[in-house]
């Protein structure tokens, strides 16, 4: 998996390529962590690229959902695949992030 990581203002985005594993969810919890988070209100993720997430990656979006919404920031999800669009309705996720 990789990783392309931009920061502008209180906007993150996560241009992910590959598939979203142990190895790559912890990928992304460290690159998460390191974002300057005082005043981060969004964080989006580009998964064009993404032919698979795991259950540990799906963890890992949810615990940075829970460190956004503690100051109302949320997480967007674009360009996911149809079969990550369905994964994410069978576990009502779309409920707590905007997928499309």
């Amino acid at each position: 998996m990789d990783v392309n990581l931009t920061q502008e203002g209180s906007t993150a985005r996560f241009a992910v390529n590959g598939k979203i594993d142990e190895n790559g969810a912890e990928e992304l919890k460290t690159r998460f962590m390191g974002l300057h988070r005082k005043n981060l209100q969004e964080v989006i993720f580009d998964f064009r690229n993404v032919s698979h997430i795991g259950s540990a990656g799906i963890g890992k979006l949810l615990l940075f959902y829970k460190e956004l919404a503690v100051s109302g920031g949320n997480i967007r999800i674009i360009n996911a695949s149809e079969a990550v669009r369905d994964l994410f309705r069978v576990l009502k996720l779309d409920t707590i992030f905007s997928i499309s």
